[in-house]
């Protein structure tokens, strides 16, 4: 394999089927970092991957180099964090990060901003003034727990393959995915890893063959590459929680770790922590978990007065969107499903989210929800408080992401825990 040096040789290598070895995706790396290889050539050779797939040992080939392409920590022990492939809801980072440091992990969270239907970490944090989500590699590496976007210099050939990608009709592919997500977790030094792949109507993976099959796929990976990891695939049909948008999120978030959080938060947040070997149960009850979320928010920046008084009445200092509007039940019977993809685009048309990186959103439009699945309503019941700017306006058709039956469920709301996925299978 020595005779392939040039750029177009490591394409055609890749367009023509074949496995590439250690060195040839070291090449590529090494290409796309430094500048040689042109935008075209990027998008051809990930084009070549789409088509062919990448073998296990390519992918975590790529994944190491990828990870080791510029700034990164060194593993130690007891250094944790969480993925999760996103979702309408999704605030676990926030709950999970300050338990797990309470129970003396260290947290090196580097996470993302939302695009689409799915909501970003980074965009809920920035909800609350002061909070600096753009820390510097020094500040990270002396941050016993935090929550920041992804520095620059930390693989940085993930970041140009991850806009390349978006631009070539390059993003399904298993391998890519794998090793865009691992990477940044190898970069972060880590000991354990849990992984989130959400499954449904508002994940990325639809179908529970696709979910399983990038799980297993990151589990391989990561375990090739000596991180302790499992993944649990969960539910994202129904909205997680009650609280949607950024600032709304924040306040469930508080709730949560003062011990009053919705039920199927909590239950991801735990099985998660679980998945970590930490109970969070003590950390809950005797509010270490509540404070240390609080230090975290100071280590970023926020001014301690701002802090208290957020934990105390998050709407005194959260943005909050000029008006409400309150949705009634149309007609009396049972809750038997709310369609979290609906709601997702409802929050994008209402200013939470963006259909473009660049795109400024709205951190106080947001949706509360007053009734779950499997709960009874009547006609006329307020059962969702939409917080936006002008409704008068804009009427988001709220009522189409509400099914209603004359019949109760047949059951209580099943755990969101679809299946988890171990290294040794």
């Amino acid at each position: 394999m020595s005779r392939i040096e040039t750029i177009p040789e490591l394409i055609a290598y890749k367009r023509d089927g074949n496995e590439m070895d250690e060195g040839l995706i070291s090449k590529v790396v090494s290409n796309i970092v430094d500048g040689s290889m042109s935008p075209v050539q990027i998008g051809a050779w990930l084009m070549a991957c789409q088509i062919n797939g990448l073998s296990a040992k390519e992918t975590a080939h790529l994944t190491k180099r990828m990870a080791f392409s510029g700034e990164h920590f060194v593993a130690e022990p007891d250094r944790v964090d969480k993925h999760s492939t996103g979702g309408v809801g999704d605030k676990m980072s926030l709950i999970l990060a300050p338990l797990l440091r309470a129970a003396g992990l260290r947290v090196p969270m580097l996470a993302g901003r939302g695009l689409a239907h799915t909501g970003g970490t980074i965009d809920k944090l920035e909800s609350i003034p002061g909070f600096n989500t753009g820390l510097t590699l020094e500040e990270m590496a002396t941050n016993p727990c935090f929550i920041s976007r992804q520095s620059k210099q930390i693989a940085p050939a993930d970041r140009i393959l991850y806009a390349a990608r978006d631009v070539t009709a390059t993003v399904p592919s298993i391998g890519l995915i794998t090793a865009s997500i691992i990477s940044k977790k190898v970069a972060e030094g880590l000991d354990r890893l849990v992984l989130d792949v959400k499954c449904g109507k508002a994940a990325f993976m639809k179908n529970i063959d696709d979910a399983r099959t990038l799980a297993k796929s990151m589990v391989e990976v990561g375990t090739i590459l000596e991180v302790g990891i499992v993944a649990q695939i969960t539910e994202m049909d129904t909205p997680i929680g009650e609280m949607l948008g950024n600032s709304h999120e924040i306040v469930e978030v508080i709730e949560c770790l003062k011990g009053r959080g919705p039920n199927d938060t909590m239950e991801l947040v735990r099985i998660q922590a679980e998945a970590l070997g930490v109970d969070i149960e003590p950390y809950l009850k005797d509010g270490s978990g509540l404070e240390q979320f609080k230090q975290m928010c100071i280590r970023q920046g926020v001014e301690h007065s701002i802090v208290e008084s957020l934990c105390d009445n998050p709407w005194s200092v959260l943005p909050k969107a000029k008006q409400r509007f309150t949705w009634q039940a149309p007609i009396s019977g049972w809750i038997t499903d709310i369609d979290a993809y609906r709601l997702g685009t409802i929050l994008l048309s209402m200013g939470a989210g963006r259909n473009h990186p660049d795109d400024a959103i709205n951190h106080g439009a947001g949706i509360e929800l007053l009734f779950t699945v499997g709960d009874y309503v009547k006609a006329g019941e307020p059962i969702v408080h939409l917080d936006m700017e002008d409704y008068d306006n804009h009427h988001p058709g709220i009522g189409d992401a509400y099914t209603f039956s004359e019949n109760p469920p047949s059951q209580s709301r099943p755990s969101r825990l679809i299946e988890t996925i171990y290294a040794d299978k």
